[in-house]
Parts: C-alpha cells; structure tokens; sequence
C-alpha cells in the first residue's frame, strides 16, 4: 500500500466510523417535548446525512432503533413479596407481566415498602434487562421506584388504576419494537436512557422531560423532582 492510499484508507475508516454513530436529519415538524426526546438516538446508528458547516440541526424525530426503543417498559401486578433469605434490604417479588408466568424480580425496598404496602401494586417494570442473580437468586427485572436526592425516600411510581397488566410504555417516535433482552453491548442502550429517568416539578415520571404515559393516564409519584431508577 503507498503513502498516499494508506492516507486515503485513514481518512475513509474515520469516515465510515462517524457514519456509524450519526443520525440521519429529518426535517419533520414535532413538538418541543418530542423534539427533546429526538435527541436521544441510538449509538449503534448506521445512517448519515451531511450538514452545512455552521448550521444548526434541525429538530428531528427518533431513527428506528434509538435506545428509547430498544427498553422495554411494561406495566405489572405485584402478586407475591417475601423478605430475602439471606438479607434485610431485599424483597423477592413475583410480577404478572403478562406472560404465560410470572416474574421473578428482587428490590431493595425492605427499609422503604411494607410488604403489605407493596403487594397487589401496578407497576412499572424495566422488563428486558439481562436476568442476573441477585443474592443467590436470579432477577428478571427491575421495578421502578421514585426517590429524593440521596435516597432518603423511595417510593414506587404510581400507575393509574385499571392500566393493562403488559401493557407497554412508549414515547413518541420510539414505539419501534424492543429488543427480547438488552444482553452484553445492548446492555448500553439502558445506559442511555437511565441518567433522563426522573420525576417534574408536579411529580409526573419523565424521560427527557416527556411524561411516562399509560392507557388509563400518566404515571406519577409524590416525589417531586426526584430521581427513577
């Protein structure tokens, strides 16, 4: 290879790596609140259109396969909670997520939820995250709960009455299908959207300012900007 090709095949490599992680602009009109969640794309992105040097992006909805998409958000129903065997902070829940069984998924909610208090909740679930032993025993998810800065309160969201049991929690412009399980190097895009989980100023849970929204209504908490994790 010369001098001059191997020049050519760098700046061609860095090209295609910009290619990589880039979203495509579309200038479709959206309104502010979708306009901020547009931003929040997919890193694995594999389109690309170029922009004028200087010019300011245009606002534009989410690519098939933003991080938004690829989580899965479903509504359950807490049917089961015991204390941990071998913990004091960890309850061993099982969640109808509507599926043929129900799930198997630990907190650290002792010191903050009664169990009487947590059993036969709605909730919100992160459903496809990679199962992963917890304690000794294997969790299938995680449960969404609101909290102060510093966790000095923790509660769990509150989910209208009579929403679905699976039902899925979509944004606008990210209602693509999610992946089965955010394994390995998927595992990034939960990584994306978790530091914009959070409550407003009236207590609504939010993504990027955009309201978790069900069937029957939003999704609340009596934490007002408060973090959701």
């Amino acid at each position: 290879m010369t001098h001059i090709e191997g020049r050519l095949f760098q700046r061609s490599f860095a090209y295609l790596e910009k290619w990589l992680t880039d979203l495509a602009p579309k200038a479709v009109a959206i309104p502010v609140a979708a306009a901020a969640v547009a931003k929040h794309v997919d890193p694995s992105s594999k389109t690309d259109k170029k922009q004028k040097k200087g010019a300011e992006p245009a606002a534009e909805p989410a690519a098939e396969g933003s991080s938004m998409s690829k989580v899965n958000f479903l509504i359950g129903k807490v049917l089961e909670v015991s204390k941990h065997p071998e913990s004091d902070k960890l309850y061993v829940e099982k969640i109808d997520l509507g599926e043929a069984e129900p799930r198997t998924i630990l907190s650290g909610l002792q010191e903050h939820i009664t169990i009487d208090a947590f059993t036969g909740k709605l909730v919100v679930v992160v459903a496809n995250l990679e199962p992963r032993k917890i304690g000794g025993i294997p969790s299938a998810g995680m449960v969404l709960c609101a909290s102060t800065e510093g966790k000095g309160k923790i509660e769990l969201l509150q989910v209208p009455e009579g929403t679905p049991v699976g039902e899925r929690i979509v944004f606008p412009g990210h209602d693509q299908p999610a992946e089965p399980v955010l394994k390995k190097k998927l595992a990034k895009h939960y990584e994306v959207v978790a530091p914009e989980l959070a409550t407003d100023a009236r207590g609504n849970a939010v993504w990027a300012g955009v309201p978790f929204v069900t069937s029957k209504g939003p999704i609340t908490s009596t934490i007002p900007n408060g973090h959701v994790s």
